[in-house]
């Protein structure tokens, strides 16, 4: 018990430290509420689709909300390593966002690299980010576990020849998952994105508290 204490301890202090350097410097903040479902079917033992519907609520002074549905389709070629891929659709403003990625694994951590095409109407090319996310998974009890996962996303090219990429971004994710019965989750969590200044673009920081359910086949 005093292992899983100090686990827990050490994955909040890591976000604490992330976030006090950009509350001192921010001057471009933002709240918003996001809600996730999934659904997760086997389709053989080590083929796995998952299906995810994303709505994020945001003050409409800040611009408009957003509704994230993703559907993805992953591949366990061994205990340390699968690989998938999936379309991401973005409605506010609309995008498609085609992806690959690659998992490795051992034990609790986790490493995930990640290509994304970015396409959608008025763009003249394909807008590409890389995604790279170290997650860490601990179970509390036997139906019981939390997350915490950082995530750095560069925009390398923008879908548009004549504007820079957006920002890239810091992201740190916690969450706490509860499974009822056989099926059925339910958790919550926060959601820390922080995208460095830029020209005369102040650092942004937006705060995401995060309700989420979900079921499994």
């Amino acid at each position: 018990m005093g292992r899983t204490r100090l686990r827990i301890s050490a994955c909040f202090a890591a976000m604490l430290a992330a976030w006090q350097p950009c509350a001192a410097h921010a001057a471009d903040d933002e709240t918003q509420l996001w809600l996730m479902f999934d659904a997760s079917m086997p389709l053989d033992a080590r083929t796995n689709l998952t299906f995810l519907v994303m709505p994020r609520f945001r003050d409409a002074a800040r611009g408009e909300d957003q509704v994230v549905l993703r559907a993805a389709l992953d591949r366990e070629l061994s205990s340390a390593l699968s690989v998938g891929g999936g379309l991401t659709y973005v409605v506010g403003p609309d995008s498609f966002r085609p992806f690959q990625q690659v998992e490795l694994s051992k034990g609790d951590l986790s490493l995930r690299f990640r290509l994304e095409e970015i396409t959608g109407g008025g763009v003249d090319r394909l807008g590409l980010r890389e995604r790279v996310q170290v997650k860490y998974k601990l179970n509390l009890a036997e139906h019981t576990s939390i997350s915490v996962a950082e995530e750095w996303i560069d925009s390398v090219r923008s879908e548009r020849r004549d504007t820079l990429p957006a920002r890239d971004q810091w992201r740190t994710v916690a969450s706490v998952r509860q499974d009822i019965g056989q099926h059925l989750h339910a958790g919550f969590g926060y959601t820390l994105i922080i995208a460095p200044a830029r020209d005369d673009l102040p650092t942004r920081v937006i705060h995401a508290p995060m309700l989420s359910g979900g079921w499994s086949f």
